[in-house]
């Protein structure tokens, strides 16, 4: 069966916009943590629960910035018709579909609804068996190999 780009080559393009995605919100987040580490202190009854937020936003940053690395490092391997690079932006959809629903809060919003599309269409072309056989494609030579490497002498 002849293999086609079009499932490997969808998967690598929305892994970079989603890797990209996740770049952003890594330094959205790290720039919270800024501003609510340098808020003052101000005298209230409510509590005080500026840590958490930061604890909260750290471990977001943390989780986007891995996310965004495994997708753009697969994208990358996956443009390189390397099985490696599938797997990481499998993995990478997986770790990522729970950090999803943090752009949900409450009520669903636009965000967090387009991040989740994102996230599972992602995944479901990196695993498709169409995008296996064109990296399986790109590792046979499309043309005969001879001993030795080199072509026959011919005969005249």
């Amino acid at each position: 069966m002849p293999s086609s780009a079009a499932t490997a080559i969808t998967a690598g393009v929305l892994a970079v916009v989603t890797g990209v995605l996740a770049a952003v919100g890594t330094v959205v987040s790290i720039l919270i943590v800024a501003d609510v580490s340098n808020d003052e202190h101000v005298p209230s009854d409510l509590p005080d629960i500026g840590g958490l937020i930061i604890v909260v936003f750290v471990l977001l940053a943390a989780l986007a910035g891995t996310v965004g690395l495994l997708y753009l490092l697969g994208a990358v391997l996956l443009f390189a018709r390397k099985t490696t690079g599938r797997v990481l932006v499998i993995i990478a959809s997986i770790a990522g579909l729970p950090a999803t629903f943090l752009g949900f809060g409450q009520v669903p919003n636009v965000s967090g609804i387009a991040a989740l599309v994102l996230c599972i269409a992602t995944l479901v072309l990196a695993a498709l068996p169409s995008t296996g056989r064109w990296i399986a494609a790109g590792k046979r030579p499309q043309y005969p190999q001879h001993a030795g490497g080199y072509p026959p002498y011919p005969h005249y």
